[in-house]
Order: C-alpha cells, then sequence, then structure tokens
C-alpha cells in the first residue's frame, strides 16, 4: 500500500507522546513494505521543509503558548494555503489510503478535502478529543478574558468572531468512515459527543516496544526507606502536575514526607512551569521536588527503572497516555486519575492506584499507603506490567493498524487521483 500519513506534529518535533507513536508505526509499515508519506505542520521548522518522506509544509491555526487574536483575521489565508499543500502532496503522491492522525491546531478543511480526493480511502486513528471540541479561535472567543475591561470588548467581539468561524467550519463535514480510537473511552466520546457510527469505531490500544521498556519486576525494586516519585510528561495545566505539588505539601505538613522524593520531568507552558516552581518555593519543597528538562526519547527507558512510581494526575479525559503504560512496563506503579482511557489499565488496587482529578489530600494517601506496604507495591507491580505486556504491545497495534488498513483500501494499488474533483 502507498499510505500517506496527515499529522499536525511529527518528531522529531513534538508535544506529546503520539507524534512518537505515529513515527514507530510509520517505520513499522515500512517494514512490511509499505510506502508511506508523511504530511505534517511547520512547527519547529522555520518554513516549508521537505525531507525523505515527511513534507513539513501545513500551517497551525494558532501559536500553542499564547493565542493571538488577530490570527483569525488571517484565517482565510491560512485555509487556502493548506488546502493547496494539501491537494498537491496527496496528487504528487498517489496514496492507496490516507491515514489522519493529530489534527488539533490544524483546519478540518484538511481531512475534508482528503476524503474529496480519495474518497472511501480515509482512515482515521483518533488518540484525542479533536472532533467533538473547539478549534483553538473558538476556544479562545468561547472564554472569559482574564482583565475585566478585556473582557468586556471581548464580549462585544465573540458573536462576530464566533460566528464568522463557525460558518466556515460548516463547509467541512466529515464522512469518518473508519476511525481507529485508542481507548474505549474515546470511542465512547465519538459515539456520544461527535455523534459518529458506533460501526465506523473500532478499538486499537496504543502500544509501547515491550523488548525496550521491560524490567523485571522483582523485590529488589520494592522501595524500603525512600519511594523516588517521577512525572514525565508535559508541563500544562490539564496535567495536574500542581496536584503532586500540593500533595507533596500535605505530606510534608502531616510529617509524612521523610523518605519522598517527586521528580518533574519535562516541558511545556511557559506560565504553567513557572506557577509550579513558584508552588514549590512557596512550600519549601525545593529537598523534596527536583525539576528536570525534557529528555530524549532514547533516554527514557533507563530513566523509569530509576523511580519506584509514576504520578499521573491528569485533569481532563486522557484517551490512554503513553507514559503509563511505557511505567507499568518497567515495573512501576502507577498512581493516577483514572479519567478517560486510564482507568482502562490503571484499575484500582489491582494494576495500580487511583485518586480523584484534583484531589491532592487523596493523592498524598496513596503515595502513603504505598511507601509503608512493600507487599501492595509488588502485587501492584507485576499485575501492571502483565496487563501491558497482553494488551498493550507496539507489534501488536501496527499489526492491527495495518490489517485495518488492508481491509479499508478497495481501490487497485496505484488508482489516480488526479481526476478527481
Amino acid at each position: 500500500m502507498r499510505i500517506l500519513f496527515i499529522t499536525t506534529f511529527y518528531p522529531p518535533y513534538v508535544v506529546g507522546g503520539w507524534e512518537q507513536n505515529i513515527e514507530e508505526t510509520n517505520a513499522a509499515l515500512q517494514a512490511r513494505s509499505h510506502v508511506t508519506h508523511v504530511l505534517t505542520s511547520l512547527h519547529g521548522v522555520q518554513g516549508p521543509s521537505r525531507e525523505k518522506g515527511v513534507d513539513r509544509l501545513l500551517t497551525l491555526e494558532a501559536d500553542l503558548a499564547h493565542y493571538q487574536p488577530l490570527s483569525l483575521m488571517t484565517y482565510r489565508r491560512r485555509l487556502n494555503r493548506n488546502l493547496q499543500v494539501t491537494r498537491k502532496v496527496i496528487e504528487r503522491f498517489n496514496p492507496d489510503v490516507v491515514y489522519v492522525n493529530i489534527m488539533w491546531n490544524l483546519t478540518r478543511g484538511i481531512p475534508a478535502l482528503a476524503e474529496k480526493l480519495c474518497p472511501g480511502r480515509v482512515a482515521y486513528f483518533m488518540s484525542d478529543h479533536w472532533p467533538c471540541v473547539p478549534d483553538p479561535h473558538e476556544e479562545y472567543w468561547q472564554q472569559k478574558a482574564a482583565r475585566p475591561i478585556r473582557d468586556v470588548f471581548k464580549r462585544l467581539l465573540s458573536p462576530v468572531a464566533l460566528r464568522w468561524v463557525r460558518r466556515l467550519n460548516r463547509d467541512f463535514q466529515l464522512e469518518f468512515r473508519r476511525v481507529l480510537c485508542v481507548s474505549h473511552a474515546i470511542r465512547n466520546e465519538m459515539i456520544e459527543r461527535a455523534r459518529l457510527h458506533p460501526d465506523n469505531l473500532h478499538v486499537v490500544y496504543n502500544g509501547v516496544d515491550i523488548d525496550r521498556f521491560y524490567r523485571e519486576c522483582s523485590t529488589a525494586r520494592v522501595p524500603q526507606d525512600r519511594l523516588a516519585l517521577l512525572f514525565a510528561g508535559s508541563l500544562v495545566w490539564h496535567k495536574g502536575v500542581h496536584t503532586a505539588v500540593e500533595a507533596m505539601h500535605i505530606l510534608k505538613q502531616s510529617g509524612k514526607l521523610t523518605g519522598v522524593h517527586l521528580t518533574i520531568v519535562g516541558s511545556g507552558h511557559p506560565d504553567y512551569e513557572r506557577r509550579l516552581r513558584e508552588m514549590v518555593k512557596e512550600y519549601a519543597l525545593d529537598a523534596a521536588i527536583e525539576f528536570r528538562p525534557r529528555m530524549n526519547r532514547d533516554d527514557i527507558p533507563d530513566l523509569l527503572p530509576k523511580f519506584h512510581a509514576l504520578i499521573f494526575p491528569s485533569t481532563w479525559e486522557e484517551p490512554l497516555a503513553r507514559m503509563t503504560q511505557e511505567a507499568m512496563v518497567s515495573g512501576l506503579v502507577v498512581i493516577a486519575t483514572a479519567t478517560g482511557g486510564t482507568g482502562e489499565i490503571v484499575i484500582a488496587g489491582e494494576t495500580g492506584l487511583t485518586f480523584p482529578a484534583g484531589d491532592a489530600e487523596a493523592l498524598a494517601a496513596q503515595i502513603q499507603r504505598l511507601h509503608g506496604n512493600p507487599g501492595l507495591y509488588l502485587k501492584l507491580a507485576r499485575q501492571g506490567q502483565a496487563l501491558i505486556v497482553e494488551k498493550c504491545d507496539l507489534r501488536r497495534m501496527n499489526a492491527e493498524i495495518e490489517a485495518h488498513l488492508k481491509e479499508f483500501v478497495t481501490v487497485p494499488t496505484g488508482g489516480s487521483v488526479a481526476a478527481v474533483s
């Protein structure tokens, strides 16, 4: 097959974990003798860039850190350029199937054009909520401004801005004939909120490289006097890292912090990073909490075994976070909010520990519970690891994706798209 990937982000310029999965799936399909090409955004590069098998040509709708209201004024220009680029890439590469992945912060006009040029041959992998949520423009104009005077002007302008954006978006009604969902939670959301037909939705669990991450869960790894906690990921508000800092503060106040240390690895929104560091100083937790910058993907398999548990305090409906899977197969116990797809692998008291989103006291209690119970720790680590090995193997995921794409392609390989209007 000739497979065209379309995605907002693609390594090495990443925001989260799923972009790395896309790269691994791409490599796996190439290894199975498929011809692939990637169309992605300009994120991470100074201008249009063409590498071997990757075109970085699409323009994002909004800045990742701070939305600029004037970006709405250039929407039509971006739209026309993105559609022109998409058409040229499709006609040049001539795919048997278009495989759409992350579309957050890109216009829906891109997959709409793909469906028009390649009718019946566009598949989607849904690892986030983009069909159900407002685009960056709608999101901004629906939110209240931080300052009262700005909010007055924003409320006056927002009806006009929202009408204009929604009128443009109405032109892009997607078929979603075949959608691979990263979890049952995402599948249910696509049915309930996006109103997609259940028959078009198939669950394919996110996969991790078991061989790279697997470490034996031996008694030697059970924490004794010291409990090393890890958060690794994007430092943005909805990841809930502030809840972990607050939990450490609660442990300190109750005299239960001795031997407990949290390492925060990652980068993200500058305002949020600054707030986290301010909290650590306010609570005098400098000795108990350490910040490290985002790490290279190749270093993660060696990083994880240095810790006993992963803290995953996300406050939003996580589709299915790759970091939780990698930690579990590495033998760590995961203490997580059971939001979205996380609850499908982190099962309370069986494969990990859970707490309500935003509840720092409950998180502190689970940390304390794990610290003082070696038997529970070993049980959770082993059962969590076994679940990931069984359900979330990267090879299994790639084989399932390939099978779906093969089943989806009903036109002869090499059929021309140039004549499609």
